[in-house]
């Protein structure tokens, strides 16, 4: 009957999506397994803030679309979008946290996916009207795999 030993908790595989599409959110959440945490940014400006203070390894992936506008909360949110997301990831989240950008804005998506690429984000783009259930799984598994290996700097 000595003390209990002392146990590390179990890590939780959290994604963060950032869409403003119910519908999309919808597809996303059919496709993410149960014993995943999947945690919704309606808008920029609430994406940026759950990264600002989750910041580090809380998140196993980033599931990013850049257009953000149609559920925008604030008028500040109508001016923000996937660009100003993709910065505050640079700033607050460990490089080795894999993004799959899925805007439709193939644009955009070039300019964004630099700025991630730049800073050595582990980054796939896949548009989201070319994602399949079984495309997004393989990519859900690649990022469980580089989320069980890396671990928090202390």
């Amino acid at each position: 009957d000595g003390p209990m030993p002392i146990t590390e908790p179990p890590r939780i595989f959290r994604l963060l999506l950032v869409e403003d599409d119910i519908g999309r959110v919808q597809n996303f959440r059919a496709w993410v397994p149960q014993w995943i945490k999947l945690v919704w940014a309606q808008s920029a400006g609430s994406a940026i803030g759950l990264i600002r203070h989750d910041h580090g390894h809380v998140y196993g992936g980033v599931l990013l679309d850049h257009d953000l506008a149609q559920r925008a909360m604030t008028t500040d949110d109508v001016s923000l979008s996937g660009t100003d997301v993709a910065l505050t990831l640079v700033e607050n989240f460990s490089i080795d946290i894999p993004i799959l950008i899925h805007s439709t804005n193939q644009v955009q998506v070039l300019r964004v996916a630099r700025q991630l690429e730049d800073k050595g984000f582990w980054l796939t783009r896949i548009p989201y009207y070319d994602i399949a259930e079984s495309a997004f799984l393989t990519w859900l598994e690649e990022a469980r795999e580089i989320w069980s290996i890396a671990r928090p700097k202390s």
